[in-house]
């Protein structure tokens, strides 16, 4: 495009390509998928997203194809461990393998995934292999559940600089082959899952404020559901893809702990959490800060505060155990419908001289040594002189977003998110 022409641009909020990341884990979760084959991956951008932990019905095996062996070296980086990875281990093992191959091809070895994601591919492919997608992805692969996103064409009126309608009208990317209108791609979707028997729904993502509901979304949507998953495939050739990478993360793979084991880490972190000084963490004025403290019940803890601590999710894996254990030990008493904890015990109390001096804490464990934390320390980490503060870092499932850092959020096919993702 000419340059000043993205000044013309519609701007989504928040942006398109992450509108379409957030529907496909939104839909994975909702039914409950495990294995999930992202078919024209490019750079990794979806699957370097699915691979952060979840903790309803967690992601164990991905997959991923894509034609370019150059691009993959990409996704292979960010689709790697990082060092969060290995500090907090995830609770449940992921194997990710990178393949290069085409899309008109079926590798007996990607057989058995739950789900097939083919996002913002088939407007790039060309009408050869396109017309062999339905036989390779619902005849041979036959996931239970496909996901598959391409513009809206009609959507396209929106963008001026692609003066759709006229006889000079662009497509939103110079690599685009084709975009279709909403009954286009309808009719496409329908004819695969008549003949491959599978449902099909359609839905979108993308509105712009005032936008006429009569357009559609920027972004169509088809969901395919397969109405005999036990029937077997009937298309089946397949060719083979050159395995580029095989990556697995590393996870917490220790033995069951004993409920006096659980107890014993559960009562180290609880001297922190009913020992906190509220004033220290706020901001406001002398007068608020005493009223925030006088209603502070140190005895009374939100059962999520446990639950967020990585290594109670570890020794306990799910909240149900976390439940069973509170339940064991009288020195607690749940509520508000197990939301809430009474705490029926006492820890040392912590000491603190004032706002800008060390907090002394008495450890509840063999030793009696005492430990010195600065709860404000420039760098916003604390720190002690024998043993580390608990880190609060939770899993990546209390934000859902921690990439957002590390992997910088690549838009699919490296694009710029330029208003249509």
């Amino acid at each position: 495009m000419e340059a000043g022409e993205d000044n013309n641009l519609v701007l989504f909020d928040p942006p398109l390509w992450r509108q379409r990341r957030r529907f496909v884990v939104e839909t994975l979760q909702n039914n409950e998928i495990t294995s999930v084959f992202d078919f024209g991956c490019g750079e990794g951008a979806l699957l370097s997203f699915l691979v952060q932990p979840s903790e309803k019905a967690p992601i164990t095996q991905l997959a991923g194809v894509d034609i370019s062996h150059e691009t993959l070296k990409t996704t292979v980086m960010d689709c790697s461990p990082w060092r969060y990875d290995h500090e907090f281990l995830r609770l449940t093992p992921l194997t990710v393998d990178i393949y290069q191959g085409s899309i008109d091809v079926a590798d007996q070895r990607l057989l058995g995934f739950d789900a097939l994601i083919c996002m913002e591919v088939i407007e790039h492919v060309d009408p050869p292999v396109l017309n062999k997608f339905f036989d390779i992805v619902l005849g041979t692969y036959k996931p239970k559940i496909v996901i598959v996103s391409t513009p809206n064409v009609e959507f396209n009126v929106y963008f001026p600089q692609l003066k759709y309608g006229t006889p000079e009208a662009t497509l939103r990317i110079e690599d685009h082959r084709f975009e279709w209108t909403r009954r286009e791609f309808q009719e496409w979707a329908n004819s695969g899952a008549e003949k491959y028997n599978y449902s099909v729904e359609f839905t979108g993502v993308g509105t712009i404020k005032d936008g006429d509901p009569a357009i559609g979304t920027a972004t169509q949507i088809a969901i395919f559901r397969d109405l005999n998953p036990s029937s077997k495939p009937l298309f089946a050739t397949f060719g083979e893809y050159n395995l580029v990478k095989t990556i697995e993360f590393p996870y917490y793979n220790e033995p069951e702990k004993s409920t006096e084991e659980i107890l014993s880490r559960l009562h180290y972190y609880l001297q922190f959490l009913c020992n906190r000084v509220l004033d220290g963490y706020t901001n406001d004025d002398a007068d608020d800060k005493r009223t925030r403290q006088e209603k502070f019940e140190s005895n009374r803890i939100r059962v999520e505060e446990i639950w967020d601590i990585h290594e109670m999710r570890q020794l306990c894996q799910t909240q149900n155990k976390l439940l069973d254990v509170l339940r064991s030990s009288p020195d607690f008493t749940l509520m508000n419908n197990n939301e809430e904890m009474i705490v029926h015990r006492e820890y040392p109390l912590n000491t603190k001289v004032n706002d800008d001096e060390d907090v002394c804490v008495k450890t509840p464990t063999e030793t009696d040594e005492w430990q010195f934390y600065n709860y404000d320390d420039d760098d916003g980490e604390n720190s002690s002189s024998h043993e580390e503060q608990p880190n609060w870092v939770t899993t990546p499932v209390a934000t859902n977003e921690w990439q957002i850092s590390n992997n910088g959020w690549n838009c699919e096919d490296g694009e710029d998110d330029k208003g249509w993702g």
